[in-house]
């Protein structure tokens, strides 16, 4: 594709392994990036219109020394989101940093940060609701495409109403 068509694709992000125990995280992306790189139409279509951004590891550290939610600072890096320190949580600084740099030169569609869960079974997603009308219903699409496609994905057990 053309430069100029490249920087006119949407993008759509996806993160993993925040928390180091959550191993099926690893599975979900192993699984999504074996299908975006792979030979089929559907995702030869999500290529030619998106620009995807993946990263399978937030936590690497807390992965490589075997603790189930923190890093190597004794923090859980998901609730350092709103002021990520660069030294103390770099992962989630620099995520941050990116999708900054990514929504100055597109569009961004999607952010899905890929957990697991300790009760719960099959795929869902948590996510808050926004405080604009008109977007309550677009953040509840891709659920609901995924519940459509999937016998995995159960659209009942998601959750619009998380909060900080």
């Amino acid at each position: 594709s053309p430069p100029e068509a490249l920087l006119a694709r949407r993008a759509v992000c996806f993160s993993a392994r925040v928390h180091p125990g959550e191993t099926c995280a690893s599975w979900a992306v192993q699984g999504l990036l074996e299908f975006l790189c792979g030979p089929s139409a559907r995702a030869r279509i999500l290529r030619d219109n998106f620009v995807f951004k993946v990263v399978p590891m937030l936590n690497p550290d807390g992965v490589i020394n075997g603790t189930y939610r923190c890093s190597l600072s004794g923090q859980d890096l998901n609730r350092q989101w709103l002021q990520p320190d660069r030294a103390l949580h770099p992962t989630i600084y620099s995520l941050k940093q990116l999708l900054k740099v990514l929504k100055g030169t597109r569009d961004v569609c999607l952010f899905c940060d890929i957990h697991g869960h300790s009760r719960k079974r099959n795929m869902f997603v948590y996510g808050c609701t926004s405080k604009s009308p008109h977007l309550r219903l677009r953040e509840r699409v891709f659920p609901l495409l995924l519940h459509n496609d999937s016998l995995m994905f159960s659209y009942d057990d998601c959750n619009f109403k998380v909060q900080k």
